[in-house]
């Protein structure tokens, strides 16, 4: 192999390593530029949220707003009718995370979470807050 072909071949190299190295980068920044999701916007009473049980028909995934609040919670409603809510914080420092198509994003230093709350990406290493949930009547109650 000539020197002029050796060059070739490691810059040709290094171009397709650079690609899809962007490639997976940009699919991870898209997927938290998708259309965000709507909060339910629900007003805190102590240390408690109630949200309807009728909100859980359109889609077992809400984001609820507590007014006043600092960060969102993520709420699914189980296939055994049971709910589960997350604290959207970053375990890392605290910041308010965004939901994505596939979990949630800290914006500020890169931690990755999926849908359940398992740290996938650092800095941050711990799973996300898992809040106390009881139903009362046709209500949930989301304790904060």
């Amino acid at each position: 192999m000539s020197n002029i072909n050796r060059r070739n071949f490691l810059r040709d190299t290094c171009k397709a390593c650079l690609v899809g190295a962007v490639s997976i980068s940009m699919a991870d920044l898209l997927s938290s530029c998708s259309t965000p999701m709507k909060s339910y916007s629900a007003a805190m009473h102590g240390s408690q949220v109630e949200v309807p049980l009728n909100l859980f028909d359109t889609a077992p995934l809400q984001m609820v707003s507590p007014k006043n609040y600092a960060y969102e919670i993520a709420v699914r409603k189980l296939p055994d009718n049971t709910y589960e809510a997350l604290l959207l914080r970053c375990t890392h420092q605290h910041n308010p995370l965004t939901p994505t198509g596939n979990g949630y994003l800290c914006t500020v230093h890169g931690s990755q979470f999926d849908k359940e709350g398992n740290a996938k990406k650092g800095p941050a290493a711990t799973h996300l807050l898992q809040l106390k949930t009881e139903v009362q009547q046709n209500n949930l109650i989301i304790h904060v």
